[in-house]
């Protein structure tokens, strides 16, 4: 059952037992060695992370004159900034001289200037040179040869994107259905904003990117591995759909008396919304006081990822008896799958399994992730026989 495959420059063939197009209905999954080879991974990092829309953060963690997050898009480091002028500006995290990295991992302030912390190599806000000591040595030294190099930004949805492709289609264009779908079911979207009790969470799993992206787009496993939740959503009427870049769940039947945390009908939020964007962004919106998360799934190697979320809020405060629940009840419980399928994928005993959905877009099926199957293939350029 192992699939044969061969590289050529510009694709990638494979050789699969069992078709991996088509309808949903009629499909199986992408092999599993596309999971397991560190080729491909070096492949998705060059035709995928970068030459894709990453998110880095809401714009209110950019709020003030020098606040600053950095972003890792694989092995590529990257940071964007609000410069005196107003505007944010994002640069490759890297010193000019000798390649040190310039900012802290995170998010911060910088007062005036950007310093090198290996030679005080100082930068202005706005990428340019100020000053390099010693350089007056150098005959002809131009600092103007040597500002930081710029990374392609965009504000979509109130948060700040990047792009390591110069010449990417904007965002908006390629998602503007999605900008408008998450405004419409989310009205105080505009509204939230970094809560007084910040606590930014990143999941370390030891999983591949593509394995947490299958589990997230899927609810055909919530029933019986995500009891609490199933609790919470009724299933029978909890709906997917796909569309370009995009995929969206969503449940409107909610039961009050649940095991996961309570609900006031009469003041909470009465859905349940959950967005994936192309590659690996998600705008996440459970039941409750108003507040949405948006995370990112970001690989850290062929098989390790790093969840890493803002939680966002209306009031200033986050409802913490659905925090509690979402940390230490609903991720703990998708860590423990991801992480068991990934392992699983390097068996002998398995290749390729079934995708389970039938005609309609129910939130049992796996048509989203079939559709994400399909964003992958696309994306690698796979000859799939």
């Amino acid at each position: 059952m192992n699939s044969i495959r061969s590289r050529t420059r510009n694709s990638l063939e494979v050789n699969s037992a069992l078709p991996v197009k088509g309808r949903p209905e009629a499909s199986y999954t992408l092999p599993s060695w596309l999971y397991t080879d560190s080729g491909i991974y070096e492949m998705e990092r060059e035709r995928i992370f970068f030459d894709s829309w990453q998110y880095v953060a809401h714009e209110s963690y950019l709020a003030q004159e020098g606040d600053y997050v950095t972003v890792q898009i694989c092995d590529q480091n990257v940071f964007v900034i609000r410069h005196s002028d107003g505007e944010l500006r994002a640069f490759h995290n890297v010193c000019r001289h000798r390649a040190h990295e310039l900012l802290p991992h995170g998010r911060g302030n910088v007062k005036n200037t950007i310093v090198c912390p290996y030679h005080a190599w100082t930068y202005s806000r706005d990428g340019k040179l100020r000053g390099a000591p010693n350089t007056h040595l150098r005959p002809g030294f131009d600092r103007d040869e040597f500002g930081l190099a710029q990374v392609r930004m965009e504000i979509f949805l109130n948060c700040v994107f990047v792009n390591l492709n110069p010449e990417a289609i904007p965002l908006a264009a390629m998602a503007g259905d999605l900008e408008a779908d998450v405004r419409r079911r989310i009205p105080f979207f505009d509204e939230i904003s970094v809560p007084s009790d910040d606590q930014c969470r990143s999941v370390d799993i030891n999983a591949g990117w593509k394995v947490v992206v299958d589990n997230f787009v899927e609810c055909y496993h919530c029933e019986h591995a995500h009891p609490g939740f199933a609790d919470l959503i009724c299933i029978d009427s909890y709906r997917h759909e796909s569309y370009n870049l995009w995929a969206r769940q969503l449940g409107e039947d909610l039961r009050e008396d649940n095991s996961a945390y309570r609900l006031d009908p009469d003041r909470d939020v009465m859905l349940a919304a959950f967005w994936y964007l192309w590659p690996n962004t998600t705008f996440n919106m459970l039941p409750g006081p108003a507040e949405v998360n948006i995370a990112a799934i970001r690989p850290t190697g062929p098989a390790t990822t790093c969840f890493d979320g803002n939680r966002l809020t209306r009031s200033g405060e986050v409802h913490r008896e659905r925090r509690n629940y979402v940390n230490n009840t609903l991720v703990v419980e998708d860590v423990v799958l991801c992480e068991s399928v990934q392992r699983g994928l390097a068996s002998k005993g398995y290749s390729q399994g079934p995708v389970v959905a039938g005609p309609s877009e129910d939130g049992r099926g796996e048509h989203a992730l079939h559709h994400f199957h399909g964003l992958v293939a696309s994306a690698l350029n796979l000859q799939i026989a």
